[in-house]
């Protein structure tokens, strides 16, 4: 374990307040859930996202997606990819900043003309259809749709939106 030399009281109902470099080198955002484990006599924390709780479902939606159309799907949750069906593009990559942007915003984009998005460190060119996967309040993460040849017709955010409706009614039933 590195040491951060940052030295936190608790206060009388057991809080502490996690630095913010330390919130920001681990894009750790404001109302987002952690998981506390202990460890010997550590306390942990970690990231907690429920969309990686389902990924099975959430790939095996994807791979049906995948194997039905002429477009590729990529399914992540706040921070990362959980499913890929972009050569390109790898499971537990990071996303980048402008699909961060979407997830805050809860924006659906329809792109008919040629873009370029960044997965961190990889660029992806091509059309994209981009649905946020909205659960109560909270948005989990994004459906994107991405195809290289051709624009996706936009009557396919309807395909979109029955995914989400599944992932997240599976979601919010546990």
């Amino acid at each position: 374990m590195k040491s951060t030399g940052v030295i936190r009281k608790i206060d009388e109902l057991g809080r502490i307040v996690l630095p913010k470099e330390i919130r920001r080198n681990l894009g750790i955002r404001d109302g987002e859930n952690l998981e506390i484990y202990v460890e010997n006599d550590h306390i942990l924390l970690k990231k907690y996202s429920k969309m990686q709780d389902y990924s099975e479902i959430v790939k095996n939606l994807a791979n049906i997606v995948n194997d039905t159309y002429d477009f590729k799907i990529i399914i992540t949750d706040r921070d990362k990819v959980i499913f890929s069906g972009v050569d390109q593009i790898e499971v537990n990559q990071e996303i980048g900043e402008k699909f961060l942007d979407f997830i805050h915003n809860r924006e659906s984009v329809i792109k008919s003309t040629l873009e370029t998005y960044l997965f961190k460190d990889r660029e992806l060119t091509g059309y994209f259809l981009i649905l946020p996967i909205i659960s109560s309040i909270d948005c989990l993460g994004l459906i994107i749709l991405y195809n290289d040849n051709s624009a996706i017709p936009d009557y396919h955010i309807d395909l979109l939106k029955l995914i989400s409706n599944i992932i997240v009614s599976k979601l919010d039933i546990s």
